[in-house]
């Protein structure tokens, strides 16, 4: 099982580096200003990502604070089943990736398992689009795999 000390924050614009090991989006849109031949993540986690109202409340309006923000976060994961399965299976590592998209691999017929992709990282890496980690849904996301 992982331990949420395996799991890296950083944003989208920090430079890759071999010590991210495998390294997953858990944002809601693509990020437009990185070519698609650029993309520098293995895996998408789109169902950890905010709702895209409470991305706009947070993030674009700031009509919430942070504490608001993390309470409603958590609770829309915990009222998906997707995301909640996507969180349990970034604390087990075990993830085929059935309904995720790759950015490798996403034109293959038949894409690898996850763990396949896994066993060979002893990091895992959550991405973003936020500068701030600790005010950013990833920071959560890890926090919520402790609690797993």
């Amino acid at each position: 099982m992982a331990s949420a000390n395996a799991i890296k924050l950083k944003s989208l614009k920090q430079p890759a580096e071999e010590s991210d090991g495998l390294r997953i989006l858990i944002a809601r849109f693509r990020p437009r200003y990185l070519r698609k031949e650029d993309e520098n993540w293995h895996v998408w986690f789109k169902e950890l990502a905010p709702s895209k109202s409470l991305w706009k409340e947070y993030l674009k309006d700031k009509k919430i604070d942070w504490d608001e923000y993390s309470h409603r976060y958590k609770l829309e994961i915990r009222s998906n089943p997707l995301a909640l399965k996507a969180l349990h299976n970034l604390a087990s590592l075990e993830r085929t990736t059935t309904n995720l998209v790759t950015n490798h691999v996403e034109h293959q017929k038949s894409p690898p398992q996850l763990s396949d992709m896994l066993s060979k990282y002893d990091t895992v890496t959550l991405l973003c689009h936020c500068k701030e980690e600790n005010h950013c849904h990833r920071f959560l996301v890890k926090q919520m795999v402790k609690e797993i």
